[in-house]
C-alpha cells in the first residue's frame, strides 16, 4: 500500500508540475531510474507518454478487523482511466501477493450518447511472471471471426 501511495503521489506531482519529494530506497527498487539525472524517470517509464504520468484513476485502501495483514486496495475513475501503467504498477508494488495468486481487475467504458465505438471496457489479469490485459472490443472481434468458442 506505501508503494503504491508513494507511485499515485510522485505521479500527482509530476502532473502538477511539482518536484516530488525525496524518493524511498524501496520505490527505486521497483523504479530505477531510467535517467540518472531524474529519479522519478523510472515511474515516468510505464506510461505510455512519461511527460503525462496519469493512472487515470483514484484509490482507496486499507486493512479490515476481520484480516489485518491483508490490504485491500479499490481503484475508481470517471474519466481517463489508464490500465497498463496501472496493470504495471500492481505488477511492480505487489510482488509477495503475486507470488501467492494473480490480481485481477474490469473496467468499463461509457458515453452519455449512443455513439459507435464509444462503449467497451475489458479486463486485466497480472500474475507473478506477466501481465495479460484485453480490451472487449479485442474479444468481440475474435468472437465475431470464430476465435471464441
Amino acid at each position: 500500500m506505501a508503494l503504491i501511495e508513494e507511485a499515485f503521489q510522485v505521479a500527482a506531482d509530476l502532473m502538477d508540475d511539482c518536484e516530488p519529494s525525496d524518493p524511498t530506497p524501496e520505490f527505486l527498487a521497483i523504479f530505477p531510474p531510467t535517467d540518472p539525472a531524474d529519479c522519478s524517470s523510472g515511474l515516468r517509464a510505464i506510461f505510455s507518454d512519461p511527460n503525462f504520468p496519469s493512472f487515470g484513476v483514484d484509490f482507496e485502501g486499507g486493512n479490515s478487523l476481520e484480516a489485518p495483514d491483508v490490504c485491500t486496495i479499490c481503484f475508481f475513475s470517471d474519466t481517463d482511466f489508464q490500465p497498463d501503467p496501472l496493470a504495471q504498477l500492481i505488477h511492480r508494488c505487489c510482488r509477495e501477493t503475486l507470488t501467492k495468486a494473480p490480481i485481477g481487475f474490469e473496467w468499463a467504458l461509457s458515453c452519455s450518447r449512443p455513439r459507435v465505438n464509444e462503449f467497451g471496457g475489458g479486463w486485466c489479469a497480472i500474475f507473478a511472471d506477466r501481465i495479460e490485459i484485453e480490451s472487449t472490443r479485442e474479444a468481440l472481434a475474435r468472437a465475431l471471426e470464430g476465435g471464441i468458442i
